[in-house]
């Protein structure tokens, strides 16, 4: 029974009855690491026997054991933590350790252990989220990380799911430093409320990259028995993808198949459990291998049967992908096959996600978070999840992405180690009625908010290089913090924000208009996006595609000058002229 149990005080009358208690439960292990004598049994109680923070464990009134919460300005320690042999295995220590991690979390404390090398108590405060920081010849020192505050998850509008996906953690070695920043980021997934209903991990669990198969089992070891023992996984499911730390060789990819073994076998010939689909009512899941040895290794990635499955269900109202390696480059880290999926295989593979309806490709890779859109679908990437380095440093951040789906779309909202939520997203946006669009100055564009902008003219004859101005949006005495437009013997669209003087300017690239014919081009600038956050598309009825750049910022820096020119740049009508005819500009604010 765990019920009817309280704290009391520990009065001089209860050391010599704590210390028989003690002795009786610790004997046998201190003996194993040559720490007992009745002496030092003795002395080391009473030391913390008389620490303020000891108290008395009662059960019924009975007193059945003993625990030292020790406070201070920075950090909750725990010790003297006793129970009756009689209870142990019933319950009522897990329910006793919650409690006092209660109060750690109300302090908004560390909470710090130590634990005998080979305890099973080891198992017990890895489960409530316990780091193992090191160990030495006799013990092992635990922190569970301060906890962030309580993060309400986005739920569905109605029927629909919501999980969390995450992903590069480069951890499975007790001790080592990922262990710590992965901790972190699981602190904050654990305040979910509330908590998902499944979790896609997106590769990189471990470190991996060895020769010994027995190592590598022996990472993944700890990275699912130590690192994630705080997740229940009967209860969440969570779902991996392959990726480069762990699946590099063929060696690894049957290590991979054999800790991984409750992931479905209903992949292509070659790849049963590397890759795979999941089905959870209207929702498809597809988990691609992005580096499948049988294709050549990193980079290369089987189309196919992606098609197939697909198609096969095609009755899937939401339908995503998940691989390892990013599409579409992300913050201007490319290489094929190294950092993104091989050309040979990219168009092909985007072809079938925007073919069969795929909402969203989710993977990793890159150190980053990244969201942008191709022909209408995402490319999402989330490597946050502890990898102690970022793409670039300074702009980046530890985080995980807790997402909602239902019939209106894809939510999401990604937050960092503390807890603060540093990005969002609601997709698809849903622009009003071209015709419904206003003049510039009337359109409400502003800071922070998502603007659209429509251009149509003719374009300029064959031959014309220069660049030529659609719009300028600038402040009188600095260089325009905006500039879109056409540019080069191709016309190509594009895009200029500068909004720090002093600083190189950065360029978002889209398609080039024909030359002297007709063009209809929309282009939204959305804050909430990053570098992806600047889309055009050809028609009302089209797709949003992101333009191209190398930036890791977007629109969210850019402060809308209350100036506008039209046709020119803003030095007057010389300036980088339109050398077309009819240009027209309108705009509009999108809700999202």
């Amino acid at each position: 029974m765990t019920d009817l149990w309280c704290f009391g005080p520990a009065t001089e009358a209860e050391f010599e009855p704590l210390l028989v208690l003690r002795t009786e439960v610790m004997r046998e292990h201190l003996e194993r690491v040559g720490r007992y004598t009745p002496e030092r049994s003795r002395r080391t109680f009473r030391g913390h026997f008389d620490e303020p923070g000891t108290r008395l464990i009662l059960q019924n009134g009975v007193r059945i054991g003993c625990v030292g919460l020790r406070r201070s300005d920075q950090e909750i320690r725990i010790d003297s933590f006793y129970l009756d042999r009689r209870l142990h295995g019933s319950g009522l220590g897990t329910t006793i350790l919650k409690a006092l991690l209660a109060e750690a979390d109300a302090a908004c404390l560390p909470v710090r252990l130590e634990v005998l090398k080979g305890s099973k108590a080891d198992r017990l405060y890895l489960r409530h989220g316990f780091v193992k920081l090191r160990e030495d010849e006799i013990e092992g020192f635990y922190e569970r990380p301060t906890p962030s505050r309580a993060i309400a998850a986005l739920m569905p509008r109605g029927a629909g799911h919501q999980f969390v996906f995450y992903g590069d953690a480069c951890s499975g070695v007790a001790g080592a430093p990922h262990e710590r920043t992965f901790a972190s980021i699981n602190a904050s997934v654990r305040c979910l409320a509330p908590s998902p209903e499944f979790i896609l991990f997106l590769g990189d669990e471990i470190a991996g990259y060895t020769a010994d198969a027995e190592a590598l089992r022996g990472q993944w070891r700890h990275w699912l028995d130590a690192e994630m023992a705080w997740l229940d996984r009967r209860a969440t499911p969570m779902w991996h993808t392959t990726s480069n730390h762990a699946t590099y060789d063929t060696m690894s990819e049957d290590v991979f198949r054999e800790v991984h073994d409750h992931l479905p076998r209903n992949g292509p010939p070659g790849q049963e459990g590397l890759s795979y689909w999941v089905r959870r009512g209207d929702l498809l899941m597809v988990f691609v291998h992005t580096l499948w040895t049988g294709l050549g290794g990193e980079g290369h990635v089987e189309t196919d049967w992606l098609r197939d499955v697909l198609q096969q269900h095609a009755d899937a109202r939401h339908k995503i992908v998940a691989g390892h390696h990013p599409v579409h480059p992300v913050n201007g880290f490319a290489g094929a096959y190294q950092r993104d999926v091989g050309p040979e295989h990219a168009t092909a593979f985007w072809n079938v996600l925007s073919e069969n309806g795929v909402l969203a490709y989710l993977c990793g890779h890159i150190l980053a978070f990244d969201v942008q859109v191709h022909r209408g679908v995402l490319q999402i990437c989330t490597a946050g999840a502890g990898t102690a380095h970022r793409m670039p440093e300074g702009i980046e951040y530890l985080h995980a992405v807790q997402a909602a789906l239902d019939e209106q779309g894809l939510r999401y909202q990604v937050f960092d180690a503390d807890g603060r939520i540093r990005e969002r997203l609601s997709w698809p946006l849903a622009a009003p009625p071209v015709g419904q669009w206003r003049a510039l100055g009337e359109a409400g564009i502003s800071n922070g908010r998502i603007a659209a902008l429509h251009f149509t003219g003719h374009a300029a004859p064959t031959g014309t290089s220069t660049a030529q101005t659609f719009l300028s949006a600038f402040r009188p005495g600095v260089r325009a913090p905006l500039w879109i437009g056409l540019r080069g013997y191709e016309q190509r669209l594009t895009v200029i924000l500068e909004p720090e003087p002093g600083r190189s300017p950065h360029y978002w690239l889209g398609p080039a208009v024909t030359a002297d014919a007709p063009f209809d081009i929309q282009l939204l600038v959305h804050p909430g996006m990053g570098p992806g956050g600047l889309l055009y598309r050809l028609a009302a009825d089209a797709p949003w595609s992101s333009l191209s750049s190398a930036s890791a910022w977007g629109a969210e820096r850019l402060d809308w000058p209350g100036r506008f020119s039209v046709a020119h740049g803003p030095e007057g009508p010389r300036d980088r002229a339109f050398l077309g005819r009819d240009l027209a500009v309108s705009a509009t604010i999108v809700d999202g």
